[in-house]
Order: C-alpha cells, then sequence, then structure tokens
C-alpha cells in the first residue's frame, strides 16, 4: 500500500491546480482516494454517479462535485459554475480520507476504563440515548440545569449550531466554553449593537472597489476565490493594503504592508478615524442623519444618551434631544417605532419639537455644547472627536513600531478611495483583551469614510438568498412564544444562574488620550455573553468545572468542539473533564476531549449529510448572497448520524420542543422564504432547491440605487422605516453587571436604563458603556508585551503571538489526514535568522518555547517573514497517532494555548482572553516529542480503510487506534 501520491506530486499537483485556477479561471483540479486504479478512470462510466455538493473543510464554501463508485467517493473536482470558480485547496482533495479514516468512530462508545484509559465498548443508540437522558436529569433534578454545561464547536455549520444551542437552552443550560469569541463573535457582537449587523469579515466589495484595506487576514487560508477578487481588483488598478506583523502571502502581493506591532491594532485605527474625521471626505451627512453623532450625552449624570425624561418631568424616554441648526430650537428624535411611549406611528423616526410637531427640515447640529436646565450637555460627536484628535500619524507610529511615512500613505490611500474602499479582517485581531473595542473602532472607521453599502465599499446587512438565515431556528418559536418555562426561568434569573458571576472587574493598562501614556484602571465587565445569550466563555467555564467557581459544572455535553486544544489553560480543562459526574462528546473521530467522555455519540461527516450552505467570513457579492446545497455521497458509515438528527432525536429523550418537525421542515423554511419574495428566488422546498444547486439573491442597494438605511432593508422589523435595526441592544436577555441597582466596587449604583433600540447607529455606544467597554473604542494595551510587563523582558525577551492560519489544517483538525500532514507534517515555529542565531537554531531544529507559564515543543522555521525578537507558534495541535494514554494523543506537548493563562483580563463584553505574550527559545536537545509520525512511511497508518475493511470492523472494543510508537528518531 502506498500514499498513491509522493510529497512532491501531491504539492506539485496541487500549485499546479491552483495556478491554473488562479490564472486561467477554469481548471479544475482532481484528487484520488482509493487503492484501485479504476476508481481514477471511472469519471464517464455509466456507474459513476457525480453529485454536486459544498466543502465544508474551511468557511469558504466551494462548491464541488463527488464521483461516487459503488457507494464509495473516489474523485474530487472544483464545480466551476459557481462563485468559487472550479477552485479547490488540498483540504478538499482530502475528504475522501476523512470519510474512510481508521480513526472514525462509525458505532456509539461507552467508556469501560477510566478517563483517559482508551478503553470502550460498543453500544446502541437507544441505550447511549437512555443513559444520557437519566444522568443528565438526575444531575438537573438535584445540582440545576445550570450545572450542565453545553458546547458546540466551529460555526462553519450554522444550521448545526443553532439546534445544538435550541437544545440545551431550552433545557437550562448556560455555560459554554464559547467559539466564536476566540474570533469571531466580538466583531458580530458589536456590530449587532452598533447598526445591527455584521460587515467586518462578510460584505467587502472586491468587484467593485478601489482599494482593499486586508488587516491580518490571510486571503489564501480559506476560499482561494477570494484571492481572485483581491488579483482582479488590483489588475483594474486598486490598491491593496495589507496590515499584518508577518509577512504573509497576502502581504507579498499587497501594494503597502504595515509590520505592526501585535496588539497595537486600536491605536492604527483611532489614526484612521482621526484623519477621516478632519479630511473633507469625512461623510458628516451620514453622521448627522443616520447617526446618534447629533444626540447629547448625559456625561455628568447617568453617563447615558439624553433623554427628554431626563431633563422634564414627565418627558419621554423616547424622545432623544438635539440642536436644530435649522431653526434654532432643542429638538427630539422619536425612537418609538412601536408605539410604546405615545410617539410612534408618523412620528416614529421623525425629529419633533417640543410641543411633539414633526421637523421635517430638520438639521441636527453635529457640534455644540448647549445649556438645558442649568446643565451643559456635549453632543456624542464633540465627544468622539476630542478622544480620536490626539492619535495621531505620530502617535500610531510610536505604538505600533511603523514608520510615519507608510501609514500616512495608507490612510490616504484608503481616504481618496472611499466611498469606494472596502476592508476585510482576519480573526487573530479578535485574540484579544479589546476585541469588542477594535471591532466597534473598525465600524465607525469605515462609516465615517463613507463606505455603508456604497458600490466597492461594504455590503454592511448581510442577504441570504431568501432572506432567512439560520438565527430563524430560534427566533421563529420565540416569536410564536414556543420558549420552553425552564428556558424563560433561567433567563429572569440568570444574575446568579451564570459562571460569569466571578468574573467581573479587572485591572487594564488604558492609554490616556491627552498624553498617550499607560496607566492602570479598573474596568468593569458586563458580564461576557455568546450570541447574546448571557451564560459563559472559555475560562468561566473552565473554573467552574475544575475549580467550583461560581459553581460545579456537573454534566457535559460537547459537540464538534476540542477545547483542551482551543481554549487557554488547557492542562484546567482536563482536571474539568475528570471532575465531571457526566459527559457525552458528539464527534466524527477520538478526540484528546473524546477520550475523557463518558459516551461518545458518533457524528456523520458533512459530506455524508443535507444541508443549505452559504459562504462565512468574507467573501463579497454574489458569494454573500447565495445559497447553495450541501448534499451526501453517500449515507453516513456505519451507525453515524447527521448532528442535527443527534439533536432531535434526544431532544424527544428529554422532552425539549424544538419546535421544528425535523430539520427538513426548516429547510423547506429557509429556500421558500417570505411570501415577498420574487418566484425566481423561492424554492417550494427542499427538494426543489435540491434540483437547482444553488440561489442567488440579490443586493438591494443596487436595486433599489441606495443604501439599504435610506430604503428600510436594514431593518428587520418588516416597518422598512429607513434607519438601521437597533433590536439587538439593551437589556433583553441579562448580564450580570447591568442590572440597574447594582452597586459596582467603588460604590456606585447602576442607574436605571432604557432601551436604546432608535433607529440610529450608534457609534458612541450606550450598549458598549454598559457591557463595561466605555461608550468609545479605548486603546488598552495587551497584558503581556514589553510595555506591559518589562519586569519579565530579562527571562523573556520575545514578543509571542499565535494563531497564523495554515492551509494544511482548520484550527484541530484534519492532523489525522496522511495528504495534509505530508504538506504540513510538524507544529511549526517561524523565528527570524538572526534570533535564531543567537540561540544555535538550525532550519528544522526542535525548540522549546517557554512562558512564564509552561512551555511547549515545535519546530524551527527559520524566515524573514518575521521581525528579529518575535515568534509566531501555531496553534492547535495534537497528534492522533499517539495514544490515549499518552497525554490525550499529545494533546499538551506542542499546543501552544497552554502557554498562557485563563485568569483574565477578558473581553468585558464577549469574554474574549489573551493570545499572546512574551517568550524565550531555546534548542530542545531531545528533539521530537516522542511516538509521533516523522516520515512519509509513518503517514500509512492514516490511509482510508478499504469498503471490507470497514464492514468487517464492528468497533465492539471501540475504535482502532493506529500509532506509530518510537516514531521520533
Amino acid at each position: 500500500m502506498s500514499l498513491k501520491m509522493s510529497r512532491r506530486g501531491f504539492v506539485k499537483a496541487t500549485a499546479a491546480a491552483t495556478a491554473s485556477t488562479l490564472l486561467l479561471g477554469s481548471q479544475a483540479a482532481t484528487a484520488f482516494a482509493d487503492d484501485a486504479a479504476e476508481g481514477a478512470k471511472a469519471t464517464s462510466s455509466d456507474d459513476v454517479k457525480i453529485i454536486p455538493s459544498v466543502c465544508r473543510q474551511c468557511y469558504g464554501r466551494c462548491a464541488l462535485f463527488g464521483h461516487v463508485k459503488d457507494g464509495r467517493l473516489t474523485k474530487i473536482e472544483g464545480n466551476p459554475d459557481l462563485f468559487s470558480e472550479g477552485t479547490l485547496c488540498g483540504r478538499a482533495f482530502a475528504i475522501p480520507q476523512e470519510l474512510y479514516n481508521p480513526l472514525r468512530v462509525r458505532y456509539p462508545q461507552k467508556r469501560v476504563g477510566e478517563k483517559g484509559s482508551g478503553q470502550w465498548k460498543r453500544i446502541t443508540w437507544e441505550e447511549a440515548y437512555q443513559e444520557a437522558a437519566d444522568r443528565y436529569t438526575e444531575i438537573g433534578e438535584k445540582y440545576g440545569w445550570h450545572t450542565i454545561a453545553h458546547q458546540y464547536g466551529t460555526g462553519r455549520d450554522m444550521l448545526q449550531f443553532q439546534a445544538i444551542n435550541k437544545l440545551w437552552l431550552e433545557l437550562g443550560s448556560t455555560a459554554t466554553f464559547g467559539v466564536g469569541n476566540l474570533c469571531w463573535v466580538g466583531s458580530y457582537f458589536t456590530s449587532q449593537r452598533l447598526y445591527g449587523d455584521e460587515t467586518q469579515y462578510t460584505g467587502w466589495d472586491g468587484n467593485n472597489t478601489d482599494c482593499i484595506l486586508i488587516w491580518c487576514r490571510q486571503e489564501r487560508s480559506r476560499g482561494y476565490y477570494d484571492w481572485l477578487t483581491v488579483k482582479r481588483a488590483q489588475e483594474r488598478g486598486a490598491k491593496v493594503i495589507c496590515v499584518d506583523p508577518r509577512y504573509t502571502c497576502t502581504a507579498s502581493k499587497a501594494d503597502l504592508w504595515l509590520p505592526i506591532r501585535p496588539g497595537s491594532d486600536m491605536a492604527l485605527v483611532l489614526a484612521f478615524i482621526n484623519e477621516i474625521i478632519h479630511s473633507d471626505k469625512c461623510a458628516n451627512d451620514f453622521a448627522r442623519f443616520c447617526t446618534n453623532a447629533p444626540f447629547f450625552i448625559d456625561e455628568e449624570g447617568t453617563g447615558y444618551q439624553l433623554r427628554e425624561s431626563m431633563i422634564k418631568e414627565g418627558g419621554n424616554e423616547e424622545l432623544y434631544p438635539a440642536w436644530d441648526e435649522a431653526h434654532d430650537q432643542l429638538i427630539f428624535w422619536s425612537g418609538d417605532w412601536q408605539n410604546k411611549q405615545g410617539v410612534g406611528g408618523p412620528k416614529a423616526f421623525q425629529w419633533l419639537d417640543a410641543e411633539g410637531n414633526i421637523v421635517a427640515d430638520a438639521k441636527p447640529a453635529l457640534s455644540g455644547s448647549r445649556e438645558i436646565n442649568g446643565k451643559t450637555y456635549r453632543t456624542s460627536w464633540d465627544i468622539l472627536v476630542e478622544h480620536v484628535t490626539p492619535w495621531t500619524i505620530e502617535r500610531a507610529a510610536e505604538f505600533c513600531e511603523l514608520p510615519e511615512d507608510k501609514i500616512r500613505e495608507a490612510i490616504q490611500t484608503y481616504i481618496d478611495a472611499s466611498p469606494h474602499a472596502c476592508f476585510c479582517r482576519g480573526q487573530k485581531v479578535e485574540f484579544s483583551i479589546n476585541t469588542s473595542g477594535i471591532s466597534q473602532a473598525f465600524t465607525i472607521m469605515m462609516a465615517l469614510a463613507g463606505n455603508f453599502d456604497s458600490k466597492g465599499g461594504q455590503n454592511i446587512g448581510r442577504e441570504p438568498a431568501t432572506g432567512y438565515d439560520s438565527f430563524m431556528f430560534d427566533v421563529v418559536p420565540n416569536k410564536e412564544g414556543r420558549m420552553g418555562k425552564r428556558r424563560m426561568e433561567t433567563a429572569k434569573n440568570i444574575k446568579k444562574l451564570s459562571v460569569c458571576q466571578n468574573t467581573g472587574y479587572q485591572q487594564i493598562l488604558v492609554a490616556d488620550d491627552a498624553t498617550g501614556e499607560l496607566r492602570e484602571t479598573t474596568q468593569n465587565s458586563g458580564g461576557q455573553v455568546i450570541y447574546g445569550q448571557q451564560g459563559g466563555f472559555g475560562a468561566a467555564t473552565t473554573k467552574a468545572m475544575a475549580k467550583g467557581d461560581p459553581f460545579q459544572i456537573h454534566g457535559y455535553w460537547q459537540q464538534t468542539s476540542e477545547p483542551i486544544l482551543s481554549i487557554e489553560g488547557g492542562h484546567e480543562i482536563i482536571e474539568g473533564f475528570k471532575n465531571l459526574d457526566f459527559f457525552v462528546n458528539v464527534d466524527i473521530y477520538m478526540t484528546p476531549s473524546g477520550e475523557l467522555a463518558d459516551i461518545i455519540l458518533p457524528a456523520a461527516h458533512p459530506n455524508e449529510v443535507d444541508r443549505v450552505e452559504w459562504a462565512h467570513s468574507g467573501h463579497g457579492y454574489p458569494t454573500s448572497h447565495t445559497y447553495l446545497i450541501r448534499q451526501p455521497f453517500h449515507e453516513p458509515l456505519g451507525e453515524c448520524k447527521d448532528d442535527m438528527d443527534i439533536c432531535f432525536e434526544f431532544a424527544k429523550y428529554m422532552d425539549v420542543d424544538m419546535y421544528w418537525k425535523d430539520k427538513y421542515e426548516f429547510f423547506d423554511y429557509m429556500v421558500k422564504g417570505p411570501e415577498t419574495l420574487p418566484p425566481q428566488l423561492s424554492c417550494a422546498n427542499f427538494e426543489e432547491f435540491r434540483e437547482r444547486i444553488s440561489v442567488t439573491g440579490v443586493e438591494m442597494a443596487t436595486v433599489k440605487q441606495a443604501p439599504k438605511y435610506e430604503t428600510g432593508f436594514m431593518r428587520k422589523t418588516s416597518d422598512f422605516r429607513p434607519g438601521f435595526n437597533t433590536m439587538y441592544r439593551g437589556n433583553k436577555m441579562g448580564s450580570v453587571y447591568r442590572f440597574p441597582g447594582t452597586k459596582t466596587p467603588d460604590g456606585k449604583v447602576i442607574p436605571a436604563h432604557p432601551q436604546s433600540d432608535n433607529g440610529k447607529m450608534e457609534m458612541w455606544s450606550e450598549d458598549l458603556l454598559l457591557y463595561g467597554n466605555g461608550p468609545l473604542p479605548l486603546y488598552i494595551e495587551p497584558p503581556i508585551t514589553p510595555l506591559a510587563r518589562p519586569d519579565l523582558l530579562e527571562d523573556f525577551p520575545y514578543t509571542l503571538i499565535t494563531g497564523g492560519r495554515s492551509h494544511a489544517f482548520f484550527h484541530t483538525e484534519y492532523r489525522n489526514s496522511p495528504w495534509m500532514r505530508e504538506v504540513h507534517m510538524f507544529p511549526t515555529v517561524d523565528i527570524n535568522p538572526a534570533t535564531a542565531a543567537e540561540h544555535g537554531i538550525a532550519q528544522d531544529d526542535w525548540v522549546w518555547i517557554e512562558t512564564y507559564v509552561d512551555k511547549i515543543r515545535q519546530r524551527a522555521n527559520l524566515t524573514e517573514a518575521i521581525k528579529p525578537g518575535m515568534i509566531h507558534v501555531e496553534h492547535d495541535w495534537w497528534f492522533p497517532e499517539r495514544e490515549a494514554t499518552d497525554d490525550l494523543h499529545g494533546a499538551i506537548d506542542s499546543n501552544c494555548n497552554v502557554l498562557f493563562e485563563n485568569n483574565g483580563p477578558y473581553d468585558p463584553a464577549v469574554g474574549t482572553d489573551n493570545y499572546g505574550g512574551l517568550c524565550k527559545i531555546y534548542k530542545a536537545e531531545e528533539g521530537a516529542p516522542k511516538n509521533i509520525c516523522m516520515t512519509e512511511e509513518d503517514l500509512k497508518i492514516f490511509l482510508p480503510m478499504s469498503a471490507d475493511a470497514i464492514a468487517s470492523d464492528d468497533q465492539a472494543d471501540g475504535v482502532r487506534q493506529v500509532t506509530v510508537k518510537g516514531g521520533a528518531k
């Protein structure tokens, strides 16, 4: 048996396929999986089925065809007729290796030895479900349902995520490790509260742009077709600016590269905003008429936006005062679109005078303070301008360690191209304790440059093909009053049922606006949230499991996730898992976390199930407006089941009302869309959608020849009023420190706060103030940097960064793929040759990377792509070739997340922790970790199983472990 393609051959084939697609845009690459040579020749034979589907190996959702012979996938090729233009990467080619991998769990398993012993026996689905139902019910009734945590992995399958979350929220679970709070939720949460949707990863219009600002994003790490968009934009004359500490592939193709100091991004964004505000390109009319910039702020009182109720006895809390330049009078914006306060109906989203009459030609003043009833109030615009003005290019250069002229060139290029300049960002910017703040700053930057819903700018409201997205799975039943009693009671009492109770107040280093000096201050926490549901994040849930703080977690349900590898504090997570009374893990493979579970439920592979799919994380029109089908190449192996089906089936055992009969009822709802949908965009049901393969919607800004916020299509209320979707704002879900009446440690009592669901975009954000960030984006120095911890520099002199994406993997996935491991055999640390020479480190040496917390081993890659004094280590490494008893399949040896504490500080809104710091590096004289694959020959253990081998392996005693004992040679 052989790999059927040498590493060199595979790399050459992949490179050729990529090159041909990038240069010619027409040739699709192929990959083979079977030993039988005839499988490679059967594409035109009558017994081969060619099935259109989608790749789910990353967020790109590239369209592909699967060639299936005798019920087995033999070949993958790109679909040239959809948005991905036939492009595929190696991860898609390796799908057959995943489907028939020897480490797949194909039958339910129950642990029969100690946790981590690797001892299992096969059980039936009925036995698994019943034992899980009995044990969870026992825990819920004895300790409370909030003591059962649930966890979901990467959000690439948002429908699956919705099913998991609904099941466990209905049962009363609150705690999760989170997932998107590491890499996406900061942006999404903040954008929702500022204007009602997300546009920092999605919706950039590279097809019509004059400038693309790419911030810490490797455009080739997900769908290759994004790079086609960038390449074509450059050919049209558009400029590409790359901001990234590393000289990445994106940086190498950019017109301008800014190698920013890690963690200093806020200083650069504030300089962008400052220059934009003081330029003649600033979108002043947008700020005046579409945002809360003219609103007065009650700085000395509540700290909130001023309402009439604060300046007049019996005044209305839905009326926001401002000054009318046109008529020299006080006017009031009515946010009462639901007519709850008597100023709705035709008066909603209108400027009114003191008598309540509509002032149709009002011109609210952006600038100027006014005295009202003896108190002076400033506009939020003046407060914003005062805040950003000291953040000059010179200050940004100092904080970011960048040349002033390069910063000036980048900002001017972006301003000159606006309103036809677009912005996209990578997830590494999210890996910080200030992820909500940086997301707010990016939003202000885009908006004030005039790039909201402009050609070549940002498509600011997601527009799924039919108008319905995955969130409707939970929204529809809740609107119809089908939220369960236990879930409602949990939400009402979340203050005492949340694991976030003790994550409140934290010491941070904030730059003083006036001087730029870092000063220590106490930051209020708002109670970290995941998708708006206050409940938990990695560190808080870890401490509840491991230490019983603030209460002991007793039960846990995990689905498609691997926290030991992807969350900070892996050792403590292992401790927590060992403390659990009961743990069910749903996954495709045996994983480090799974080895500590009581029951394993076998999940189907993504290409064994039906889904409505759409591209995530990036991608402009038409990609971001397209639904396409992911359908199975064959039935799930063994007794594997779709993750969604597992949720629906287990819900019956737990007497949970999921509202939808099954996944297909929801799929039908999604693809049909609302009654107002044009017929060509609507499918009668999922089976019609299956026949159509894909549906691409329209850009309403193009159709209406106006931005969506002017035509009512940003609203999610069906009222079609001009303005933004502001329904997400306010204390709707509740969180620990935002409750009125709560006393802070300094004795201040949080005053009552009305909702600010007023249709205006908020640049000065009342919600972020309430969550603890502050109303405007602050520069917060990361907790472990040379500036923050000079006391560590003698022992740990190098800046450590993590999380750069590899094309071979997706976070923890594909380490058991022989092709992907051939391409990228070892965990790799990037180090500048000058730094390496100081420590006698040569190319491919195994080295120790050590922080004040722990140390790990990776293999050295000497490269000029990283500055001297900086170290980059890869994340989420483990070794599935090692046994469960061998440190849980080598979950710690090379896992960079053990290098960091999980004691905070955290982002106050979404709980993101710090994933960078200071380190030292030195040669590992003992070489590589033991028992890992070292050669191409070693990787043969991961080769796909034949159909006969799969049929003969009933996994009666668990999943067969493949190993390379003594692999380090």
